[in-house]
């Protein structure tokens, strides 16, 4: 709200003080320039491109202040390329019953019973969606989903490219 403001009080000023038309022009031209590359920021922000082998880290601050505080990962996939994510010992999809724990390397679905909860462990299936491997879990495909990445102290999560192509994606991290 204050970043408009501002350029629309500087660019009042600056037309009052230079008043040839070819400084007008140019002050035009380079608040035309910047107002472009402002909106553009805005509309992809949190759109990436990765390279193979390359990784971006998102950091998440948990705003603990708050007495139910939460983070999530809203994640979504725009291709087939395969992509890690990392920096967890465990990941869960919100609204989802099925935990992948990182350091036990095990995929296991939480069944709700009336009194009881089960446990019922899942294989580690290399052709679904998300599958486990070493330090975090890779996802694969055209995905759309939010993780629950809540903590109590901030951490990074790494997002790497493990395939042989570029990926693209977007990945916000929200924390309220």
């Amino acid at each position: 709200m204050v970043t408009p403001l501002i350029f629309i009080i500087s660019l009042v000023l600056l037309l009052r003080r230079f008043t040839s038309k070819r400084s007008r022009k140019i002050i035009g031209f380079l608040y035309a320039s910047f107002a472009v590359w402002f909106v553009y920021s805005i509309l992809t922000y949190g759109s990436y491109t990765l390279q193979p082998g390359q990784s971006v880290q998102l950091r998440v601050y948990p705003n603990t202040d708050q007495l139910e505080y939460n983070s999530e990962l809203h994640f979504k996939k725009l291709d087939d390329a395969k992509l890690k994510l990392s920096g967890r010992k465990g990941w869960g999809m919100k609204d989802s019953n099925i935990v992948y724990n990182v350091e036990k390397q095990t995929i296991t679905e939480l069944i709700f019973l009336k009194d009881k909860t089960e446990r019922k462990d899942l294989p580690n299936d290399k052709s679904k969606s998300f599958y486990l491997e070493n330090d975090g879990i890779v996802v694969q495909g055209e995905v759309e989903e939010v993780f629950g990445v809540t903590e109590r102290k901030p951490y990074n999560i790494t997002i790497t490219n493990v395939d042989d192509k570029p990926a693209h994606f977007e990945a916000r991290v929200v924390d309220r």
